[in-house]
């Protein structure tokens, strides 16, 4: 191996004392037998084994990506284990020098950024999952409303996705794309859908004098970017913030936390969240307008994360780091979710009764759970669909308590409660409890 590496760094010193430029380029492997795993190269002389370190990507990908000077060859192997132990390449293979003695694995770079992903001890190529990144859109001033964002990620749906006034002639949306993905964008405006116009010498454009198109180079984290209309000048929005509650639904055990990205995932596991009954659990905090925001909820006296499927509709969509979603809006905002599923709290409704929010749960054993902070329930009446009345009690009840009631699990049911002298109507399916 010696006799290798002494004419291998001779080789490599000769191409980077030739060519000065570099590339990045990402190195992906799939399924090796253990970890840590690296990658070894002669891009280095063979002088750091066993190598750099390689990210767990998820779904058995590891990766990283290295600058190495432009246009030469080099040779390489994938490393894992806590010995480390080099993988048994085959040198009959095509992706191998074909050296029975030192068989590595080859590699000719030209001028451009490049991505390898290999099976581990495989010819085989893979190719890796690519994560989804929040990216919120804003434009300044725009000359009539409404206002569009459209896309390289989807041109044909002219005039694209509509954006939100956010005040002081702001506008802002807030989408989910792939990583590691360059983009082009531009913003439309008006009744007749006005595209901005905008000059091919520009910084900010893809330089094409016949499409000349805003461009985005998404890299690996969430990004915001702000743009005057028809102008390269960017712009700073002041950041509001609104009220998010956030509820889960039959945690493993107890206590449950909620832990997201609001602080930098800083304060695992997160912030304890109450118990509002029914096997529910609440908590509200604030959070900034227009914002996307990653999250995850955590339970048990030795705190563990919920597990995602990364190709479920409301996660982030990483296989490394699987997180729940929320862009948060305009306005105070409530999700529920049952734990460790994208499905929605059954049984659970949120009206707003004397101006503070009242919950209403209904279990399939006969039991009504009303969550507010206000004083006392005067009246509660239950219907089912066809309006036939079930329940009518008028005991003047407490609130963050169960109510007896008579219903069937499966079947929808109307439930009108008075509170104060004012009265708010729910519909609600009851649930399993």
């Amino acid at each position: 191996m010696k006799r290798k590496l002494l004419s291998v760094i001779v080789g490599c010193l000769f191409a980077v004392g030739a060519f000065s430029q570099t590339v990045n380029v990402t190195f992906q492997v799939h399924n090796p037998d253990s970890t840590p795993v690296y990658v070894f190269g002669s891009w280095s002389g063979w002088t750091n084994w066993p190598g750099d370190a390689m990210t767990n990507i998820g779904n058995g990908y590891f990766q990283v990506t290295l600058a190495i000077p432009a246009s030469a060859g080099y040779e390489f192997k994938f490393v894992n284990g806590a010995g480390p132990t080099l993988e048994p390449l085959d040198p009959s293979w095509p992706c191998t020098n074909g050296n029975a003695q030192y068989t590595n694995r080859v590699l000719n770079l030209g001028a451009n950024d490049s991505t390898v992903c290999f099976d581990w001890n495989s010819c085989a190529s893979c190719t890796a999952p690519v994560p989804n990144l929040g990216v919120t859109f804003q434009v300044h001033n725009p000359p009539s409303t409404p206002v569009y964002l459209i896309g390289s990620w989807n041109w044909s749906s002219f005039p694209g996705v509509p954006l939100t006034a956010i005040g002081n002639g702001y506008y802002a949306t807030t989408l989910y794309l792939p990583a590691f993905t360059n983009y082009e964008f531009l913003y439309v405006s008006g009744a007749g859908n006005q595209i901005e116009s905008l000059d091919s010498t520009m910084a900010c454009t893809n330089h094409n004098p016949q499409y000349t198109n805003r461009v985005l180079a998404l890299g690996g984290s969430d990004t915001t970017m702000c743009n005057d209309w028809e102008s390269c000048t960017t712009c700073q929005v002041v950041t509001q913030q609104r009220q998010a509650t956030f509820r889960v639904e039959n945690p493993a055990t107890t206590p449950v936390y909620l832990f997201g990205s609001w602080n930098n995932w800083s304060n695992w596991p997160g912030v304890q969240m109450n118990s509002v009954g029914g096997n529910l659990y609440e908590l509200t905090i604030p959070l900034n307008t227009n914002s996307p925001y990653e999250y995850l909820f955590v339970n048990g006296s030795i705190p563990a994360k919920e597990i995602l499927d990364p190709t479920w509709s409301c996660t982030n969509g990483n296989f490394q780091y699987t997180n729940r979603v929320l862009t948060m809006g305009l306005s105070d905002t409530t999700v529920c979710s049952v734990w460790e599923t994208c499905s929605t709290c059954s049984g659970s409704s949120i009206e707003e009764l004397n101006g503070k929010t009242v919950r209403l749960l209904v279990s399939n054993n006969g039991l009504l759970f009303a969550s507010s902070s206000n004083d006392r329930i005067e009246s509660v009446e239950v219907y089912d669909a066809s309006g036939r009345s079930i329940s009518t009690l008028t005991n003047d009840f407490a609130f963050n308590r169960w109510i007896p009631i008579s219903v069937k699990e499966g079947q929808l049911y109307f439930v009108r409660m008075t509170s104060g002298g004012q009265s708010v109507s729910f519909k609600t399916l009851p649930i399993k409890y």
